[in-house]
């Protein structure tokens, strides 16, 4: 585990110097008081991603879709979403706390028009994902790739997931929505661009060791980046991250668990 963390944060620093050195930058870092909060800014941010999306994607080689989930508590799930909000909120501070809603990119004046929109988004990016996955196994079939060892069983960690109450479940949606993608949109697609946020939001979904669900996860990231970027606003893509997450959660998910 030491070695992997060790791994994770040279790996970190590496991609973190690569996107905000040389004369045009690909992560656009905003101006600080001082060039030292610029460092702790960037030090934090290192630390950020080789927790949240380094580690879980050195480690994906040895994941078992089908191992028992460790048991920990209900609130122990948000570990990971409580590391992105300090995060985001030791930015904000050692950046001189500008205002908030430039920050995140939060342009909504009216809730009404985005989350019209951000419905929408939502189910497209479900049969987008949905589709793709359909096409991707399907090629991997005829081609002869040989399924993974589990492959076709619902994994012990989405059934623990189902198996919590209609709240829980309905507490998760919200934090996923609303934390993730204010770190991977408002907060990373704004410096960094589409395909980095994209390609980082897939890697921190690694942990759970099923390939075909890493097409997908990388799909709605890309349907929640392009309306990000059309529309310049965190919001409705906040609302169609939870829109997704509640067909799986309360619908799709159940089903499956409940006639395997």
């Amino acid at each position: 585990m030491t070695a992997t963390i060790l791994a994770a944060l040279v790996l970190s620093s590496l991609l973190v110097a690569w996107l905000t050195r040389g004369s045009e930058p690909i992560f656009r870092v905003e101006e600080f008081p001082s060039a030292l909060r610029r460092h702790v800014a960037l030090a934090l941010l290192t630390v950020t991603i080789a927790l949240a999306c380094v580690m879980p994607l050195l480690e994906y080689p040895d994941v078992d879709p089908q191992r028992e989930p460790l048991r920990l508590s209900f609130w122990m799930l948000f570990l990971g979403h409580a590391l992105l909000v300090a995060m985001l909120f030791a930015w904000w501070v050692l950046a001189g706390r500008p205002p908030v809603a430039r920050f995140l990119a939060v342009r909504s004046t009216e809730l009404a028009p985005a989350l019209r929109q951000g419905a929408a988004a939502g189910a497209t990016s479900w049969v987008v994902a949905m589709t793709l996955m359909a096409i991707v196994g399907t090629i991997a079939t005829v081609a002869g790739a040989e399924a993974p060892p589990g492959d076709g069983e619902v994994p012990p960690v989405v059934r623990a997931i189902v198996d919590l109450s209609l709240g829980q479940r309905l507490l998760l949606i919200l934090s996923a929505g609303v934390v993730e993608e204010a770190f991977f949109r408002g907060f990373l697609q704004a410096r960094v661009g589409l395909l980095p946020s994209s390609l980082l939001f897939t890697a921190s979904h690694t942990s759970y060791g099923l390939p075909l669900m890493l097409v997908g996860v990388f799909a709605v990231s890309v349907v929640y980046g392009i309306v990000f970027r059309a529309r310049g606003d965190v919001v409705p893509c906040m609302v169609a991250h939870g829109v997704f997450d509640a067909i799986q959660l309360l619908v799709i998910l159940p089903v499956v668990v409940g006639g395997s």
